[in-house]
């Protein structure tokens, strides 16, 4: 039953000394406003970091080639060696796990033309697979698919940045002839890359690719492919595949298997496990911090109380004279704490809520181009956590001073009337 009485104490002996407790409340506001500012920013500062790999397939691998470093069956180190087509289907030939592989080609940096414009840019010979490895937005037309590769079309798409480069801004420019290599290609698609972070010969925006079997026939390097992306099952982890796909890969070259530097992978998986490791040591060292701040401001406001009970002993001297019960006088000690320890944590999180949302829509939102900090906000799970923190360490608070108050006899009371 609500006892307004006990209320109304509790606000009396809060605003018995304005200043007072608007100076101890400062310092559990400050603790929770610190708190939320500081999670908000380690979640702005993980999503970003973490959108610009996001959408690549975590469960994959690429594989590329370096110099031996060691002698193997005849062959000296320092071998340079490449892997071939016929790789990628032995690959999925004999490991069961593999999803699908990827075949990439680097091309070198040309003058692309169309009419009277030109530029220069990076080329990439691809494959239809390329696109689920690595998801593009297409913006006009539509991606490689099999025939394109198998046929060997002089097509190519186009990434977003060339395109702006040599077209009038929406203009659809698929079915239109550029030259590059000195040969006409036709463009049957505009991309850009829905993960931002990954640059293979340059990101996907600033590029032109074409049919990896296309770039074989420019190089004149018969079946040779660069790198290997591979893709697991997605019940099966790509660091349970690495070494296998490693072992066949040097079988089939004559690399000696302990040469851990001819053979040498990107593996995806590890990449996403680190980055949830280091936010989780993030959000671990924002927790710290923020407690350690916020437990200065419980001891303030404990102290506070303390000193609020001693200035009333004669007061909780009679109320034990006349028979007041200690656990009232504990719960009406713990409620004064909670109370100042409540209000000022609940404006503290409601001014940091505030302030990352003002960071958000004023500046984060209205910038463009490749931004490693997003959404700087905090879960509404945190919101709860934190809510629950701040009325725990407002009972935590009351616990001493409660302590104290039963420690006061009458003959308390009586000294202070003498």
């Amino acid at each position: 039953m609500f006892d307004f009485d006990s209320w109304q104490e509790v606000w009396v002996t809060i605003t018995r000394n304005k200043r007072r407790s608007l100076l101890t409340a400062f310092g559990i506001f400050w603790g929770i406003f610190m708190l939320v500012i500081m999670l908000g920013a380690g979640n702005g500062l993980a999503e970003g970091m973490a959108s610009d790999i996001q959408g690549f397939s975590e469960n994959s691998a690429l594989f590329y080639t370096n110099n031996t470093t060691e002698p193997y069956k005849g062959f000296q180190k320092g071998r340079y060696w490449n892997m071939e087509e016929e790789d990628l289907l032995i690959l999925q030939a004999q490991i069961k796990d593999i999803k699908y592989t990827v075949p990439f080609l680097m091309g070198s940096n040309v003058v692309v033309s169309y009419r009277d414009k030109s530029t220069s840019c990076n080329t990439k010979g691809m494959s239809q697979r390329y696109n689920d490895m690595l998801p593009q937005h297409i913006l006009y037309g539509r991606y490689f698919n099999f025939m394109d590769v198998q046929e060997r079309r002089k097509v190519c798409v186009v990434g977003k940045k060339v395109y702006e480069e040599i077209f009038h801004n929406g203009e659809d420019p698929t079915g239109q002839y550029i030259k590059l290599y000195n040969i006409n290609f036709q463009i049957i698609g505009v991309t850009e890359p829905a993960v931002r972070g990954v640059n293979i010969n340059g990101r996907d925006d600033e590029v032109i690719a074409i049919p990896y079997t296309v770039m074989q026939q420019i190089q004149n390097s018969g079946t040779v492919v660069h790198l290997i992306g591979v893709v697991a099952n997605d019940n099966v982890g790509m660091s349970v595949l690495e070494p296998q796909v490693e072992a066949l890969l040097k079988a089939r070259h004559n690399v000696s298997p302990t040469d851990e530097f001819a053979l040498e992978s990107i593996n995806v998986e590890k990449i996403y496990r680190q980055f949830e490791m280091l936010f989780a040591g993030i959000a671990l060292l924002i927790w710290i911090v923020g407690l350690g701040t916020l437990l200065a401001g419980v001891v303030g406001v404990s102290n506070i109380i303390m000193v609020t009970v001693r200035e009333r002993t004669k007061e909780i001297g009679i109320r034990r004279a006349i028979g007041a019960k200690p656990v009232s006088i504990i719960f009406q000690i713990i409620k004064e704490s909670t109370v100042l320890t409540v209000v000022a944590g609940f404006l503290g999180m409601a001014f940091g809520v505030f302030i990352l949302d003002l960071v958000d829509k004023l500046f984060l939102q209205n910038m463009t181009g490749d931004v490693f900090f997003k959404n700087p906000q905090i879960e509404f799970s945190v919101a709860l956590l934190a809510a629950a923190i701040i009325v725990l360490c407002g009972v935590i608070a009351g616990i001493l001073p409660a302590r104290r108050a039963l420690q006061i006899m009458a003959i308390d009371a009586i000294r202070e009337e003498n």
